[in-house]
C-alpha cells in the first residue's frame, strides 16, 4: 500500500509538471501568433507576409514563425539546416566588431570577464561567458586576446558566428541519397531539440521504406538488407532506435560505447535539462533534477522497458554506398541497410590511455565547464591544445590541485599562446607539470604516473584524457558527406550548447 502511494504520488507531481509545461508551450504559440486579420488564414501566421512550407509537414507557414501552426513544430531546430552557406564578399561594408563566443569551445573559466575594461559587458550564464551587455563593449578585444581556448572571435554585420558543419537538408538528408544526420553532428546540442530530431528523421524514413507490416525479430544474417541502421544511441540515436521499434521497421542500432556515452562525458552532476520531453515508445519523460547522473538513470530504464535494440561497444568503421543501400564495416562485422542514420556526436572517438581503471566514471574524454570543478586532485593528460587549454582553466586561481601529464620534452604541437599560458601557469605554482611521463594506472583515489622508470603515485579525484582522436568530419568526408561553413544569428538558438 505504501508503495502504491509513493508511485500515486510520484504521477501526480509529474502530471502537475507536464501540464505547467504544456500550458506554457500554449501560451509561447499563442504569443508567435499576431490577432487575426482579413486576410487569408495562412498569411495570419507570417510577421512580413512571406510563406514557406513546414519542414515537417510541408503545410504553408509565416517566414517569422515560431512553432508551425499546423503540425506544431519548433522551427528553430532547423535554424542551422535553413542558414546560408558563408561566402564572404570581398569589401563589404562592415560594422561596429562584437565578441563572439563559441559555447562549444567556452570552458567557463572566466578569463575574458577578468580582461574586458568594461564593467558588465560579459557576465556568467550557465557556466558559459555571454555578452550581456552588447552596448558597452567597446571592441577592445582583450577578451579573446585571453581566452585560453580561443572560443572567442570579433565578428561584423550583426555579430554572425561561424560554425562548420554537414549540408543537410530539412529532412535531415546528406547530399549522399539515404544518409541521414541527426543531433549535435548536424549543428544542435541541445538534448531536447536531438530527441525530436531522432523522431522526426525517422517518420521520413518510414514513408521512403513504405512497409506494410512490421518486420520479424532481428536476425543475425549480415546479408539481410534492413530498413534503417542507427550509428550512436544518445539522446538523437537512441529516439530515432526507439521510433523504428515504434513503427516495427526492421533496424539496427550500433555504438562505440555504452548508451548515452555523450552524457556521460559531461561532469558529475552537470544540470542537463529542466523540461518535460516525449520520448517515442515510452512517453513522457521528467527528470525531477535534470542532472546527469538522474538523466542517464532515466535512459537506461527506457532501453529495458521498452526492448529497443542497441548494440553497444561496436565501432562503425566506413558507410560504403553500394547498388541496393549502404554496406556499414563495423569492429565486429559488415551491414547491410537502405538507409543510415548518423547520430555520433561532435566528439567523435577519442584515443584511449588502454590503463587498468580506464573505466572508472572520473575519467572523461573532454572538458566541458571547468567552473563545475573546484577543490579537486586533477590529473590532465595529454600534449596538445586541448589538454593545455583544460589544465590552464581548471588551475586559474588555485581553483583546483591540477597535474599535467605529457610523455614527451616539449609541447611542440600546441599553439605558442597555449605553450605560454601553460609556462606562467607552471611559474606561478598554479599546476604541476609532469613531462617525460605516462599513465600506468588510474585508481578510485589515485593515479600511477611513470617517469625516468620510476612510479608514482598522484592522489586523484578526476582525469581528462585529452590525447586526440578521430574527429567526425574525417568520417563524414570518407562517406561523401559535404561539410560547409554557415553564419548563424546569434539571436536564435546557440548551435552547439
Amino acid at each position: 500500500m505504501e508503495t502504491f502511494l509513493t508511485v500515486l504520488f510520484a504521477s501526480a507531481v509529474t502530471f502537475l509538471f507536464v501540464r505547467g509545461y504544456l500550458k506554457k508551450l500554449t501560451g509561447a504559440k499563442k504569443a508567435a501568433r499576431p490577432a487575426p486579420v482579413a486576410a487569408p488564414v495562412a498569411a495570419s501566421f507570417a510577421g512580413t507576409g512571406k510563406m514557406r512550407p513546414c519542414p515537417r509537414c510541408a503545410k504553408p507557414i509565416g517566414e517569422a514563425s515560431a512553432f508551425c501552426s499546423h503540425c506544431g513544430a519548433a522551427l528553430a531546430m532547423w535554424s542551422v539546416h535553413r542558414a546560408a552557406v558563408n561566402t564572404p564578399v570581398a569589401g563589404a561594408a562592415k560594422g561596429k566588431p562584437k565578441p563572439v563566443i563559441n559555447a562549444s569551445l567556452c570552458i567557463g573559466c572566466g578569463s575574458c570577464i577578468e580582461a574586458c575594461p568594461e564593467t558588465g559587458a560579459l557576465e556568467m550564464a550557465g557556466g558559459k561567458a555571454i555578452l550581456s551587455h552588447p552596448e558597452r563593449c567597446t571592441g577592445h578585444a582583450k577578451c579573446a586576446e585571453v581566452c585560453p581556448t580561443q572560443g572567442i572571435l570579433y565578428s561584423y554585420d550583426g555579430a554572425l558566428q561561424t560554425v562548420r558543419v554537414p549540408m543537410v537538408k530539412d529532412n535531415f538528408e546528406t547530399n549522399v541519397a539515404g544518409l541521414f544526420i541527426v543531433g549535435e553532428l548536424g549543428g544542435m546540442g541541445l538534448i531536447k531539440t536531438a530527441v525530436n530530431e531522432g523522431k522526426l528523421v525517422m517518420d521520413h524514413v518510414k514513408k521512403r521504406v513504405g512497409r506494410a507490416e512490421p518486420a520479424a525479430a532481428e536476425g543475425s544474417d549480415p546479408e539481410t538488407l534492413r530498413d534503417v541502421l542507427i550509428v550512436g544511441a544518445g539522446p538523437a540515436g537512441l529516439s530515432a532506435a526507439l521510433t523504428a521499434h515504434q513503427y516495427g521497421l526492421d533496424y539496427v542500432a550500433i555504438e562505440q560505447g555504452e548508451i548515452a556515452s555523450t552524457i556521460r562525458h559531461y561532469p558529475r552532476h552537470k544540470f542537463l535539462m529542466a523540461e518535460p520531453l516525449q520520448i517515442p515508445l515510452y512517453g513522457p519523460l521528467y527528470v525531477s533534477d535534470g542532472t546527469k547522473e538522474a538523466l542517464l538513470a532515466v535512459w537506461e530504464t527506457i532501453v529495458s522497458n521498452t526492448g529497443v535494440r542497441v548494440r553497444t561497444n561496436e565501432r562503425v568503421e566506413n558507410v560504403k554506398r553500394d547498388g541496393s543501400g549502404f554496406v556499414v564495416a563495423t569492429s565486429k562485422g559488415n551491414y547491410r541497410a537502405k538507409n543510415v542514420i548518423l547520430a555520433l556526436g561532435r566528439r567523435g572517438t577519442p584515443r584511449m590511455l588502454g590503463v587498468p581503471g580506464e573505466e572508472l566514471g572520473k575519467v572523461a574524454y573532454s572538458l566541458i565547464e571547468a567552473e563545475s570543478y573546484a577543490g579537486k586532485k586533477i590529473l590532465v593528460v595529454g600534449g596538445g591544445d586541448s589538454a593545455l587549454e583544460a589544465a590552464v582553466g581548471l588551475s586559474k586561481h588555485k581553483r583546483n590541485q591540477v597535474t599535467l601529464s605529457y610523455r614527451g620534452g616539449s609541447f611542440e604541437r600546441a599553439r605558442e599562446r597555449n605553450r605560454k599560458f601553460i609556462a606562467e601557469a607552471e611559474a606561478q605554482g598554479l599546476l604541476t607539470v609532469r613531462r617525460n611521463s605516462q599513465v600506468k594506472e588510474i585508481r578510485a583515489d589515485a593515479v600511477v604516473l611513470e617517469a625516468a622508470g620510476q612510479a608514482m603515485e598522484v592522489p586523484n579525484d578526476y582525469v581528462f584524457a585529452l590525447i586526440g582522436g578521430v574527429s567526425p568530419e574525417e568520417f563524414l568526408q570518407k562517406t561523401g558527406v559535404e561539410i560547409v561553413e554557415k553564419a548563424l544569428a546569434m539571436a536564435g538558438e546557440p548551435a552547439f550548447s
